[in-house]
């Protein structure tokens, strides 16, 4: 098994509204990309007021450790193979 380390230096893509941080896969940088639609219905209360890019930013803090371990998961789940054809996973709401 690989090992697989973040380097907790996450941003806000306003545009395309998501949360990027990075995997580094013995020495590979991979890119994560988290949904801000995601965050907000995997992880608020509904109702509860989300939609600026620190309350987003907020979120993702508070459950980083959830998030980079469904990001190991699907890591792992991809093999040698696929990691080496891809230079980014996007984190759905299946694999929180």
């Amino acid at each position: 098994m690989s090992k697989v380390s973040f380097d907790e230096k996450e941003r806000y893509e306003e545009k395309q509204e998501r949360v990027v941080f990075h995997a580094d896969i013995d020495g590979r940088q991979l890119r994560c990309l988290i949904a801000r639609k995601t965050l907000e219905e995997h992880f608020t209360i509904l109702g509860s007021p989300h939609n600026n890019v620190s309350n987003c930013m907020d979120i993702f803090a508070r459950h980083r450790n959830n998030i980079h371990a469904s990001a190991r998961r699907i890591i792992a789940e991809m093999g040698a193979s696929d990691l080496e054809r891809t230079s980014e996973i996007v984190l759905s709401p299946s694999f929180l």
